[in-house]
């Protein structure tokens, strides 16, 4: 019995390795343009290609893949970059007066999707707090560990 134990445990570890986890946030600039970041989870093989694209009501609205094209809406509008394991959006002359639905998708090994619905009058501005909310484990592991290597010394 303890030989199918350690074997469920080590298949369901397993399966939730290989799982991508997506968060989605984001705000309005200064100039009115629109910032997302979707956190994703890297895939275990680094030579992994990854793709990031953004869409909206069936539309695409930007890409990392050079070859997709972006609806006419969107075109010479929104820039899509991966950095790591975060993909950013960012669409110039944020406009929407009605909310609409954002989804982020991310292809390594398979594709993994989250949405939001982006309300513009909700919106919170770009802000270094926001940017910190983005990597607020970093930051927290970085404000907690120069405390505990001061009493070290």
């Amino acid at each position: 019995m303890m030989y199918y134990t350690a074997f469920v445990t080590f298949f369901l570890l397993g399966v939730a390795s290989a799982q991508t986890s997506l968060q989605l946030s984001f705000c309005v600039t200064k100039d009115q343009n629109l910032d997302m970041y979707c956190k994703f989870t890297p895939a275990s093989d680094p030579k992994l290609q990854k793709i990031c694209y953004y869409m909206t009501e069936n539309k695409l609205v930007g890409s990392t893949n050079s070859s997709a094209n972006p609806d006419s809406t969107f075109k010479n509008r929104a820039n899509v970059s991966i950095v790591e394991n975060m993909c950013k959006l960012n669409l110039k002359g944020f406009s929407d007066d009605k909310p609409r639905n954002y989804t982020c998708f991310i292809k390594q090994n398979a594709s993994v999707s989250v949405s939001a619905v982006v309300d513009k009058s909700k919106l919170q501005a770009c802000s270094a707090w926001c940017v910190m909310q983005h990597s607020g484990a970093a930051l927290l592991l970085a404000f907690l560990t120069l405390p505990l290597l001061s009493e070290l010394l």
